[in-house]
């Protein structure tokens, strides 16, 4: 064995030591976490039943503790001259409660949201964007095969409008399970996955279709069996909550893959202060929702 060979091992070895000692040292990682801020969460839709728009104070990404409710604000929405008072319940929960067949609004009407706290005012505002209907449900048999558990697996027939730009949220339960998992978020821009594919009007693509199916932890997906139930739901969405989801799904499956993960980020918010012009956690967005269920006989 002649010296270079010799030394590129002995390198080797070196690199080979310090990637072993490195992984079983502890890491501390400082967040940059200083003083809790004010989250939104008000994703509201309008379907003829109570509306919940939800304040919690943020925390250290490496808290795992429940978020701590914001009790003491005022959080009204205005359509046109219509102004809705959200009354404060649990939780940080503000709830809106229609009055006989009171919606919140229409496809285009535009939604404003306003928040005083301690002084401070935030707003936001968002358009009420349409949403196709949901053809039906299939349910196929598929035999138990390599990768493949034997069992019944569905697909959501839409189709999406006419016109560039038109953003989904599908979400999808199973025996009143909602489907929840960060990689079972599933976002539809026009009929695909992501802007710039030149599909437009036509039929969601197979992969969004197979999205009602529950994923199982090695990556596939679980059957559905005799005697389940799916029910699915398509939300209407902003161009900017499309962008919001797929950032936030980006961050809570940022550890799947070590070698390229994300810097730690939050995701683009549409509610600002008044005053200051400065973003706060969280968004708003009112979803019309079109829905169908099926029963797997």
């Amino acid at each position: 064995m002649n010296q270079t060979i010799r030394y590129f091992i002995f390198i080797l070895l070196a690199v080979s030591s310090m990637l072993l000692t490195s992984c079983e040292d502890a890491i501390d990682v400082d967040s940059g976490f200083e003083a809790p801020t004010l989250v939104v969460d008000g994703w509201i839709n309008t379907r003829n039943e109570a509306q919940t728009i939800r304040l919690t104070w943020s925390q250290d990404y490496f808290d795992s503790g429940k978020p701590a409710a914001v009790s003491d604000a005022t959080v009204v929405v205005r359509n046109g001259n219509r102004v809705l008072p959200f009354e404060y319940t649990v939780d940080g929960a503000y709830v809106w409660t229609p009055n006989g067949e009171e919606t919140i609004g229409v496809t285009g009407d535009i939604i404003e949201l306003g928040i005083e706290y301690n002084g401070e005012f935030f707003i936001s505002q968002t358009e009420v964007r349409r949403v196709p209907a949901i053809d039906s449900i299939a349910m196929v048999f598929e035999e138990g095969s390599l990768g493949l558990d034997e069992g019944y697996y569905g697909e959501v027939y839409a189709k999406d409008f006419s016109g560039e730009g038109d953003s989904y949220w599908i979400r999808a339960w199973k025996n009143d399970t909602l489907l929840n998992k960060p990689q079972e978020l599933t976002l539809v821009w026009d009929a695909t996955f992501d802007p710039g594919s030149g599909l437009d009007g036509v039929a969601f693509i197979r992969p969004l279709r197979l999205s009602i199916n529950p994923q199982s932890d090695e990556g596939g997906f679980d059957p559905y069996l005799p005697g389940d139930h799916a029910y699915v739901e398509v939300h209407s969405i902003s161009n900017e909550a499309f962008y919001f989801l797929q950032i936030a799904q980006e961050q809570m499956t940022n550890g799947d893959n070590a070698i390229f993960s994300l810097p730690i980020a939050n995701a683009r918010s549409n509610i600002i202060n008044a005053e200051t012009n400065e973003p706060v956690l969280g968004f708003f967005n009112v979803a019309n929702i079109s829905s169908a269920e099926r029963w797997v006989d």
